[in-house]
């Protein structure tokens, strides 16, 4: 391990100091920036989302999934929901009740349990590993720097390497057999072991050394155990923590506040920063010199955390006694949310040097006070309305507040003044300030625009009963006015449209002066630029679509930054030139919401500073959720490739192990794979593309849907492909693969064709012999025996279409029939631009039917429903077919969603008014069905299997929601 040199006294004074360096010093590949409070970290809570709310182990896997151990089950988290591995699926698990889980360094798990012994995860497979003796508890794993594993167990610490297990005891230096709470091991070798009520045990080159009261430990009562990246041990105690140098446990000053508390679990992280949950605290972190406790975070109050893990992305999982498991992750953004009743931001202004200012709607007043937002009660009263629309400063350091009852002027004593309707104010509701350059301030409003200087106020005729919504006076005197519909110019006493069309229909919200005289304009619909006498708008070409920009900043950079309803859009500024003078052809934003840190994606706007960039340059942008906070110029990006794994291949509705896939059938119908990217910063900006190779010509693109699905694919040897993406664009381009093999039918064999080439050849060469050897006499016989085999033939083709075209029991079109019909239709809706609606229906627990009632019975019922479905189509093109089982498949051409539901809803009617009795039932007394309804426009794009997954879809949530009932696709 790192050993802290220093001689005599001196060095343990320079001991801590040198600790804080250490810790601060190391740069991490990627991890939770220390310079950004606690609570403004993206905070996750996992509520009631575990088989059993106590996380005690928290481990990665190699390929990136995370497990844990609970007392209800291991635990797995790829993202997208939990699976619990227990005894129910796992019947070689002695014990549900997890107690540790560790990787094992390569894509496996080791896996401790309470009075179940060890295990071994891989290959989706649990394998007991022998212990000695009564070691039936496993309560920490660890391997060392030489690959053996270290367990402590209710026997004692056990060492395991190359098959062998040693139990360690007194005579290697161990204390008697007691409780082992925490073990670590060090980059040098060693391994240390928390020995609750006797200290910390260090064991290295085969010794074993006991460190104790004596040795520094504020209590021998050792809970937890963490080593840095520097080397150094940290340890958690009844008595608050210390870290190990110069052959000692010591404290460090920064860390007083710590010094009584019960530290049942820390965690140093790859950036140095040592996490600390102390009891009744929440959470705490040590960066540098500085000591930050955060007991805010939802699910945190009052819960002892039992496990911590940072992950290869740099995501921090947390692990509690009652509450599950909690993540914190970096965002691009900062989210920060104001006291009191409101925290809708309206307005956003920081005073040159001072204060930042925001303005909400209902709360008034609030400034920022890192780390966050602190209502300004006394201003607060003195306003005549809490409904903030705009705040400004002037040059003699007064505030300006604009809201529904006019508009507030604070001194520097914080003392107000307000002009209304009495003082001459054309309107009460204020939305827009702006320095005048004749003196005093502009002021937009409901009615019209006026000028308050001093006591005066004046209104600008011209522009009376108009909504104005942003103000701007250029250098040359211009005042530009952005109304709620059009522009307007104000200059030397005329009112114009500024030199353009005036910009009728579009509301106008922010000016942006650029370079070299040009304007730019945030618009109802998109920016706008004006420059030299020319207007360039920016929509649709841009990537708007109907996107209100309400504020406009220039980075600096080569980018402006604008706030939407749709979130913080940022924008290449080159991108925009280019389209203005025909050099480029499209530019689009990139955008930014709810998965980079926002609590709204909605920007709250239709004032004049809903937005504000402060000295340091970083934009401060007004939602519906707080304020959220840009910098511009250290936004971090999550540059690591996503892992992305297979994890469950379902044939036909049943599961087949992964391992196990090569060959599959004969007469397989459907194919469902599920996959997963394990990047855990924003999981639902996570995007999948895959392909299956030999039947799909090109990737499908699946966005964050993390299943596929393929129905009729023929025989022969295919690879399922998928590849992700993480949040911000960095695809895996390897992905994840699973190559197998479709077996054919019978008749679909190699050999099978080639008998029956053989045959045709034989047949044929048989017919021209007994031409040539019988001549022309006996052509008239051969002609007419050719001619009543040839009509045998027709006939038994005949036969065989329609028997190979019909279910069997129930006399309605089969699944092959169905799937011709859909193909025909949907070619057929997509020429005619029209609709085409697909239901497919299940009889509601029919294996415990066919349970209790037979199989004869359950004919019958099949036979039935058939008929009651047959009786509700009589369309034409419309087909009822036996899907499969107790699956029924109904194709609906030209028919739009409200008609097939309405259908759907008849048919789930008619068939509990039948009455078969079905004692089995978890629905009714009755048989009865579910129905999922899809509806498509073929002429729109997409395939015929993309409805019927729609459909399937549906069909789940109708399950989902209790059965006996017709749900319809989303």
């Amino acid at each position: 391990m790192l050993r802290l040199d220093g001689v005599g006294g001196r060095g343990a004074a320079l001991s801590a100091c040198m600790v804080v360096w250490l810790l601060a010093g190391i740069a991490p590949a990627r991890a939770l920036v220390p310079d950004r409070p606690i609570r403004q970290y993206t905070h996750v809570w996992y509520e009631n989302q575990l088989p059993q709310g106590t996380v005690l182990s928290i481990a990665e896997q190699g390929n990136g999934a995370v497990w844990l151990a609970t007392y209800g089950g291991l635990v797995r988290h790829s993202g997208d929901g939990f699976d619990t591995v227990d005894q129910r699926v796992a019947p070689a698990l002695k014990s549900s009740a997890i107690t540790a889980v560790a990787a094992d360094g390569q894509h496996g798990l080791w896996v401790g349990t309470l009075n179940g012994g060890l295990y071994r995860y891989g290959d989706g497979q649990l394998t007991p590993v022998a212990l000695p003796g009564d070691a039936g508890s496993v309560f920490g794993i660890v391997t060392d720097s030489e690959g053996a594993l270290w367990l402590t167990t209710n026997l004692g610490v056990m060492r395991m390497r190359n098959g062998h297990v040693q139990l360690l005891g007194n005579a290697d230096g161990f204390p008697p057999r007691g409780f082992y709470r925490a073990l670590v091991a060090d980059p040098a070798g060693g391994v240390w072991i928390a020995a609750d009520g006797v200290g910390v045990v260090h064991w290295q080159r085969g010794k074993a050394r006991l460190y104790s009261l004596d040795h520094g430990l504020p209590s021998e009562a050792v809970y937890s155990l963490s080593v840095a990246p520097s080397g150094v041990v940290w340890v958690g105690t009844q008595n608050g923590p210390a870290y190990f140098a110069n052959g000692r446990f010591q404290r460090l000053p920064a860390l007083a506040a710590l010094d009584d508390k019960r530290i049942y679990t820390l965690y140093a992280d790859r950036a140095g920063t040592v996490w600390f949950a102390p009891l009744g605290m929440g959470l705490c972190r040590l960066v540098g010199k500085a000591l930050e406790c955060d007991n805010t975070l939802p699910g945190m109050g009052g819960e002892t955390v039992r496990a911590m893990l940072e992950d290869r992305e740099g995501n921090f999982w947390i692990g509690t006694t009652s509450s599950g498991l909690q993540r914190l992750s970096q965002s691009k953004l900062i989210s920060l949310l104001v006291p009191g009743p409101s925290n809708a931001v309206r307005a956003v202004h920081q005073v040159p040097g001072g204060p930042l200012w925001v303005g909400t709607d209902g709360g008034g007043l609030a400034r920022y006070q890192a780390p966050g937002m602190v209502l300004d009660e006394a201003m607060n009263r003195q306003l005549p309305s809490l409904l903030v629309r705009s705040i400004l400063s002037d040059a003699q350091g007064r505030l300006w507040v604009a809201g529904t009852e006019g508009v507030t002027r604070f001194d520097a004593q914080g003392r107000a003044r307000t002009f209304g309707l009495a003082d001459g104010m054309p309107g009460t509701i204020v939305f827009a300030f702006a320095p005048a350059r004749a003196g005093g301030m502009w002021a937009g409003t409901l009615q019209g625009v006026a000028r308050i200087d001093g006591e005066q106020v004046q209104v600008l005729e011209a522009t009376r009963g108009d909504d104005t919504r942003a103000l701007y006076e250029d250098g040359e005197g211009r005042l530009w006015i952005g109304q709620r519909s059009g522009l307007r110019c104000y200059y030397r006493g005329v009112l114009d449209t500024c030199g353009t069309d005036g910009l009728p229909g579009t509301s106008v919200f922010a000016f942006l002066p650029g370079r070299d005289g040009e304007l730019w304009l945030g618009t109802s619909v998109g920016i706008t630029r004006v420059h030299k006498g020319k207007v360039s708008n920016f929509t649709q070409n841009a990537g708007f679509y109907g996107d209100a920009v309400f504020a406009l900043f220039d980075d600096g950079l080569g980018n402006l930054w604008f706030s939407s309803n749709r979130g913080i859009g940022r924008i290449p500024r080159a991108g925009l030139l280019a389209l203005a003078s025909g050099s480029g052809s499209s530019v689009a934003p990139h955008w930014y919401g709810l998965v980079d840190g926002m609590l709204s994606a909605q920007g709250n706007g239709a004032s004049q500073t809903p937005a504000a960039r402060s000295d340091d340059g970083r934009l401060w942008f007004g939602t519906a959720k707080g304020v959220v906070v840009v910098d511009p110029a250290h936004i971090q990006g999550n540059a690591r490739i996503p892992p992305v794994a297979i994890e469950r291949m379902i044939v036909d509705g049943q599961e087949v192990p992964l391992q196990a896939v090569d060959r599959l059938g004969p007469a397989v119908e459907r194919l469902e794979f599920h996959f997963a990217a394990m990047s855990y910063v924003a999981p639902a900006a996570v995007k999948y593309r895959y392909r299956l190779e030999g039947f799909d010509r090109q990737w499908r693109e699946a966005g964050n849907n993390r299943k596929a699905y393929y129905t009729n694919v023929p025989p022969g040897r295919y690879v399922f492909r998928v590849l992700a993406s993480n949040n911000d664009g960095v695809w895996n381009e390897q992905g994840a693969g699973l190559s197998f093999s479709l077996l054919p039918q019978w008749y679909q064999t190699w050999w099978m064709r080639g008998l029956m080439l053989l045959a045709g050849v034989g047949l044929l060469a048989g017919g021209v012999w007994l031409r040539l050897r019988r001549g022309q006499q006996r052509e008239r016989l051969l002609t007419e025996e050719v001619g009543r085999r040839t009509e045998a033939l027709h006939l038994a083709n005949a036969q065989l279409e329609r028997l190979a075209s019909q279910d069997a029991l129930t006399g309605i079109a089969n699944r092959r029939a169905f799937t011709s019909a859909l193909l025909q239709a949907w070619q057929d809706q997509a020429d005619q631009d029209g609709l085409l609606s697909v239901l497919l229906v299940d009889v509601d627990d029919f294996k415990a039917y066919n349970d209790n009632h037979g199989h004869l019975a359950g004919d019958a019922a099949l036979a039935r429903v058939a008929a009651v479905l047959d009786a509700q189509v009589d369309g034409a093109g419309c087909v009822v077919a036996r899907y499969g089982g107790e699956e029924f498949a109904l194709l609906l051409p030209g028919s739009d969603g409200a008609a097939a539901l309405a259908l759907a809803g008849r048919a789930v009617a008619a068939v509990q008014q039948c009455q078969l009795p079905h004692r089995a039932s978890r629905v009714a007394s009755v048989v009865t069905i579910s129905v999922g309804v899809a509806c498509a426009r073929p002429a729109a794009g997409g395939s015929p299997e993309d409805v019927l997954h729609a459909a399937d879809k549906a069909l789940y949530r109708a399950k989902d929601a209790g059965r006996n009932q017709a749900v319809a696709q989303d």
